[in-house]
């Protein structure tokens, strides 16, 4: 599960709808996609991507693991082991780092989402303050998960809203929840032009929207310097995408994390030219990978718990006058390229403050990017 900004690998699979498999070969991992700072290059934090090594047919996107996890009722027991899995590695990060996970919406209306945060949080050590969840917009016009969705907003943990352009009927929405962010859609994103073209004219106004209302931003599919050069023009705050980084496996995000001095070129030749300064623990052998992590990291997690199987962890249904919804709803886009709140824009941006993307009173184009330094 999550809302990749850009994922471009493809596996040819296809599902067929009425062909159900009663257990699915091979066990979950996650992957992390770096979120920058566009004023200083600095790493905020990361977004947890799921995929399903079968081993056989490789890795398997959520384009099609999420449809067969809803048709089998496996959704919700998938979605409790990424807020574990991930939340145990964000506790051996740096305290600067944040974390985003994706909830889906099914999760959300049966109820069961505030309870996986809050045993995870709890089982990891997680501070709140350093979680996010990315919900979609749909979630924000949804009673049933908006009741969910505002126990873990009062449990401390952050609010992104993903995919944000692509339904303006729910930004009124947006503006009575306590959301810290929102993720600009990555299709807006990727059509960016120079000097003329709607997706233009959606960013601005998605940007100058969320800053009037206290949130902070985030442009998700930024794949060209271009696109990075665009999007700091319209005074996104943050931004992910193959540009700065592809989704690094979790050796490779730690090792990233632990650089805390680095910093994000927002100009040239972006990952092709920082790829080499990160090191890969995943290239080491085993004792030495985590000889080499205990000397990243003050503190380690939880061990690892057993992945989720079919049919493990389903909850009941949901009340039979909502449809289980909509799968795009906190989870990848397939193969491709994730408590009400009366208070002020001021307060709202104190309020984000903790999400390490707040907004920030400068001016970008008076900024210079320091350099990266060598690993």
């Amino acid at each position: 599960m999550g809302s990749d900004s850009g994922d471009r690998q493809s596996t040819g699979q296809q599902w067929d709808g009425d062909t159900k498999p009663l257990v699915l070969s091979g066990e979950p991992m996650l992957q992390y996609q770096p979120v920058v700072d566009l004023g200083t290059g600095k790493l905020l934090g990361f977004e947890a991507l799921m995929r399903w090594q079968h081993p056989t047919q490789g890795v398997i996107l959520p384009g099609l693991l999420i449809p067969w996890a809803e048709a089998n009722g496996d959704i919700v027991a998938l979605g409790d082991w990424v807020l574990h899995a991930s939340c145990r590695d964000a506790s051996r990060w740096p305290a600067s780092v944040q974390l985003a996970v994706n909830l889906s919406i099914v999760q959300l209306r049966r109820g069961v989402a505030s309870t996986a945060v809050r045993k995870a949080l709890e089982e990891s050590g997680l501070p709140a303050d350093r979680l996010t969840v990315e919900v979609t917009e749909h979630v924000m016009s949804d009673e049933y998960a908006l009741r969910d969705l505002r126990a873990i907003a009062a449990t401390g943990v952050q609010l992104a809203v993903d995919d944000v352009g692509t339904s303006w009927n729910s930004f009124e929405l947006l503006r009575r929840m306590a959301v810290n962010t929102i993720k600009i859609d990555a299709s807006f994103v990727n059509g960016l032009e120079a000097h003329e073209g709607i997706n233009r004219m959606v960013v601005e106004t998605v940007v100058h929207l969320a800053h009037s209302s206290g949130m902070s931003t985030v442009a998700e599919g930024v794949e060209t310097e271009l696109h990075a050069q665009l999007v700091r023009e319209f005074d996104s705050d943050a931004a992910q995408g193959y540009y700065f980084a592809p989704p690094l496996s979790v050796e490779r995000a730690a090792a990233m994390a632990a650089m805390t001095e680095h910093r994000f070129p927002l100009e040239g030749g972006g990952w092709a030219e920082l790829e080499m300064q990160i090191p890969d623990l995943s290239a080491l052998a085993p004792e030495q990978a985590a000889s080499d992590a205990e000397t990243l990291f003050e503190s380690g997690g939880a061990e690892e718990g057993a992945a989720p199987g079919a049919h493990e962890g389903a909850a009941d249904d949901v009340p039979a006058d909502q449809p289980e919804g909509d799968r795009s709803d906190g989870v990848d886009d397939p193969g491709v390229t994730d408590p009400t709140g009366g208070s002020s824009a001021e307060g709202r941006r104190a309020a984000a403050a903790p999400s390490r993307v707040g907004r920030r009173r400068r001016s970008r184009r008076s900024e210079q990017p320091e350099s990266a330094p060598e690993s």
